[in-house]
C-alpha cells in the first residue's frame, strides 16, 4: 500500500470512525436514566463526612503509627 493510498484511507475512514465514536459517547452520556446517576456523582464532594483538615490529621496519625515511623530506642535492634 502506497503512502498516498494509506493517507486517503486514513482521511476518509479515520474521520468516519472518530465521528462514530463521538456519537456513541454522546448517546452513552445522554442515555435515559443517567441523569440521576450524574446528579448523585456531582453531590459526592458536598456530602463528604469530614473536612480536609480532619482528613490530614488522620493521615498524619496513620503515618506516625504505621510503616516508616521512627521507632522508640527500646524497639531498635542492636547492630553490633
Amino acid at each position: 500500500m502506497s503512502y498516498d493510498a494509506f493517507r486517503h484511507f486514513a482521511d476518509t475512514w479515520g474521520l468516519a470512525l472518530l465521528v462514530i465514536v463521538f456519537l456513541l459517547m454522546l448517546v452513552f452520556i445522554f442515555r435515559r436514566g443517567s441523569t440521576e446517576k450524574y446528579k448523585r456523582a456531582a453531590r459526592i464532594p458536598m456530602e463528604a463526612p469530614e473536612s480536609p483538615a480532619d482528613s490530614d490529621q488522620k493521615i498524619n496519625t496513620i503515618k506516625a503509627e504505621g510503616a516508616g515511623a521512627p521507632r522508640a530506642s527500646s524497639e531498635r535492634e542492636d547492630r553490633t
